[in-house]
């Protein structure tokens, strides 16, 4: 009865240790090259900002997932996800490039909000959040219907 008491306790510390040093690997912001950046996200980043400079990169992991957050010189900022699918542009104060925008949600601002760049363009699980350079913030759902408008 000791001898399994010993090596469950023995067990136990040895998956505490484990979990300890793979938590300790896992860290936020950590920053890398662009090279180390994955191949899909360099190919966004050179199509639609050639000529921009690339201030840093940050990779950001957790247990179940890894995120890269990219700086450019121009005040841009975009979030890819582990396979290098981009997940948020934030242009700033510019518009975001216009080949990315969902052509539902381009016509409806277009429409809608003439005059108006779209400065921000995120995907969300469930649909789209989108930034227009008056300030307001648009809701779409994944079936590009407007939900929410916000001020």
């Amino acid at each position: 009865m000791k001898k399994m008491m010993m090596f469950a306790a023995l067990g136990i510390a040895t998956i505490g240790v484990a979990v300890a040093a793979t938590i300790y690997h896992l860290r936020d912001d950590q920053p890398i090259g662009y090279s180390e950046l994955p191949a899909k996200a360099q190919k966004f980043v050179e199509k639609y900002y050639a000529g921009v400079d690339v201030m840093h990169i940050t990779m950001d992991r957790d247990v179940t997932s890894t995120e890269y957050d990219v700086a450019l010189g121009n005040g841009t900022k975009i979030e890819f996800n582990a396979d290098g699918e981009w997940r948020d542009v934030d242009a700033h104060r510019s518009a975001v490039p216009s080949d990315i925008v969902p052509k539902q949600i381009k016509s409806y601002v277009d429409k809608n909000y003439k005059g108006d760049d779209i400065v921000e363009l995120k995907r969300e699980r469930n649909g789209w959040d989108v930034k227009l350079s008056r300030g307001l913030e648009l809701e779409f759902d994944s079936a590009f219907r407007l939900t929410e408008v916000d001020d």
